[in-house]
């Protein structure tokens, strides 16, 4: 496959090629974060009726985490629609490791969560859900940064 330039290898070409990569992904990092705004307490706020579920009772536990599932999916479309971007995975090992701390951090205060509703200790099962949904909020603000980071780093 031929090259339109004349020489591919000139250096002057070679740093022009480098420079609109740098742009680029500086324009990535930037759509990035213009969503952090409202997809972090949006995804608190799901994170937070995941974990207060038990509290609804066994027979209203489905509606938070249907709103919450509903929640998830609408920061999905909405930041594809507004970015023009899908992240599918971490940018780098920072990313990686803040998935992780959501993960686990979700899935520990869920299980609080499900102890303290089963001792019927209702308001500390909120209190959780509130303070889990806060957490969630700050690791997606800090997940957002270090994807923008990493992408404008790369290579």
């Amino acid at each position: 496959m031929e090259s339109k330039s004349e020489n591919p290898r000139n250096p002057a070409s070679v740093r022009e090629s480098l420079k609109a990569i740098s742009t680029d992904r500086g324009r990535i990092g930037e759509r990035i974060t213009a969503e952090t705004w409202w997809g972090a307490p949006a995804q608190g706020l799901g994170a937070a009726l995941i974990i207060v579920a038990p509290a609804a009772g066994l027979a209203w536990a489905w509606l938070p985490f249907v709103l919450s599932v509903g929640i998830f999916i609408g920061v999905e479309v909405l930041f594809r629609k507004r970015s023009g971007l899908r992240i599918t995975r971490p940018a780098g090992p920072r990313g990686l490791w803040l998935v992780v701390a959501l993960f686990l951090s979700t899935f520990f205060a869920l299980m609080i969560s499900l102890v303290l509703a089963l001792l019927g200790l209702i308001g500390w099962v909120v209190a959780v859900a509130a303070a889990a949904g806060i957490a969630t909020a700050l690791i997606v603000v800090e997940y957002d940064r270090a994807y923008a980071a990493e992408v404008r780093h790369a290579g």
